[in-house]
């Protein structure tokens, strides 16, 4: 297995801060969709998809922060959940599209 896993996120918010791609298992578990190279993940989430590079101490620190139960490693992935509020851009009245 290679030193680095490969995460999904969701694109980078005004703020610049990284939002990954967790799942809600069935049992109620947070998992962390991880791959194995760029390969396997666009194989399973698509070619479009945002990822992330992680080493043990990404891995570690990403564990610390969110709490998640498993990895799931190579798996293809239902899709995501609905966006939210927040991920939604910005509208303004005139129609104009920005970013919040």
């Amino acid at each position: 297995m290679s030193d680095v896993l490969y995460v999904p996120i969701r694109r980078r918010d005004s703020s610049g801060q990284v939002r990954l791609e967790m799942r809600t298992l069935p049992d109620g578990r947070l998992a962390l969709p991880a791959y194995t190279s760029p390969k396997e993940l666009a194989r399973c989430c698509g070619p479009q998809q945002p990822w992330m590079g992680v080493d043990s101490t990404g891995l570690q620190e990403i564990h610390r922060t969110t709490g998640y139960d498993v990895v799931l490693l190579d798996g293809r992935q239902p899709p995501p959940p609905p966006v939210g509020d927040d991920d939604r851009p910005f509208e303004d009245p005139l129609g104009r599209r920005a970013t919040r």
